[in-house]
């Protein structure tokens, strides 16, 4: 038997998870008024959490391809950090279970020290406490993997066309990333996979420019990466920029917070602005999406193992 670990950043499964899950992104530090604002935004939303309902359907669909295609049965956990099943909660449940083989595999596109590359560290840490024999393989972020880009600007061109005719030439992009603490010296290879990611998805569009914001960064004295996405909508006003495209580039399974700060933050203040806006639609479990995810993944493990294993 194989494992597929998915890393997530939490996945809630009903509106009683959220008080759980703001206290530990809070470091059991909540107050009653931060949770009480995350469950009216989760409210507000009025549907299931979407990154935990998409990331599961997106796991489904791999291990159903990774077992038709290999012959091999494979199973799949969604290891979460600030919810349960926890990557420590995954792990352990992997050592009873003493698998051939686990792939682990984070659904956002870059390589980060405190997201895909972290939970990849504990997840072994904990696992080879007692158990040195498994074969892990830790899958490489897909930012250049073609299908993918092609996915990408293909909502991205939806995006654009769907702007005023008489506005498209001038419209410029803003690409959006969550922001990360430090300086950006502590994460150029993140920075350098956006800014390769962007231009490819920029250049398959006849747009006149386009630029690179982040979200969710903390007010000085704090240090995060910028400039941030409302930031560079004041700028692009300031030139008399007409029309935008936003495109999350990192959370591409839509969240409670990128929805909050692109869809609805970003998105108004523009138009609040007099500019026409519009942001590409997130990938989600659409079938190209899992489709360039799978063709991924074969690549990745035919080159650990040797075998070809998906298709």
């Amino acid at each position: 038997m194989n494992i597929l670990v998915l890393f997530s950043y939490g996945s809630l499964t009903s509106i009683d998870d959220v008080a759980g899950f703001y206290n530990d992104i809070y470091h059991g530090t909540a107050t009653e008024e931060n949770i009480a604002a995350g469950v009216k935004t989760y409210e507000a939303h009025g549907m299931a959490d979407p990154l935990g309902a998409n990331t599961a359907r997106v796991g489904r669909a791999l291990v159903k391809k990774l077992t038709k295609e290999s012959g091999e049965k494979w199973i799949v956990y969604v290891a979460n950090h600030h919810t349960e099943p926890s990557i420590q909660t995954v792990a352990e449940e992997c050592i009873k279970l003493n698998p051939k083989r686990i792939a682990t595999f984070s659904l956002t596109p870059f390589d980060s020290l405190t997201g895909s590359n972290a939970y990849e560290k504990r997840f072994t840490k904990i696992f080879r406490e007692e158990n040195d024999q498994t074969k892990i393989v830790h899958v490489a972020t897909y930012c250049d993997h073609d299908q993918f880009v092609e996915v990408l600007a293909d909502r991205a061109k939806t995006a654009y066309e769907w702007l005023p005719e008489a506005e498209r030439k001038q419209t410029e992009i803003v690409f959006t990333v969550h922001s990360k603490p430090g300086v950006p010296k502590a994460h150029q290879t993140m920075i350098m996979q956006y800014e390769t990611l962007a231009k490819k998805v920029a250049d398959s569009l006849p747009v006149k420019d386009y630029h690179l914001a982040y979200r969710s960064g903390k007010p000085l004295p704090q240090r995060w990466l910028g400039p941030d996405v409302l930031d560079v909508v004041d700028e692009l006003h300031a030139k008399n920029v007409p029309a935008v495209i936003f495109i999350e580039a990192l959370s591409v399974i839509e969240n409670i917070e990128a929805i909050q700060e692109i869809t609805t933050d970003a998105i108004n203040k523009a138009k609040g602005l007099g500019m026409s806006a519009v942001q590409s639609e997130y990938l989600n479990d659409s079938a190209d999406f899992v489709d360039a995810l799978c063709d991924h993944l074969s690549v990745e493990l035919q080159m650990e193992t040797g075998a070809a294993t998906i298709k």
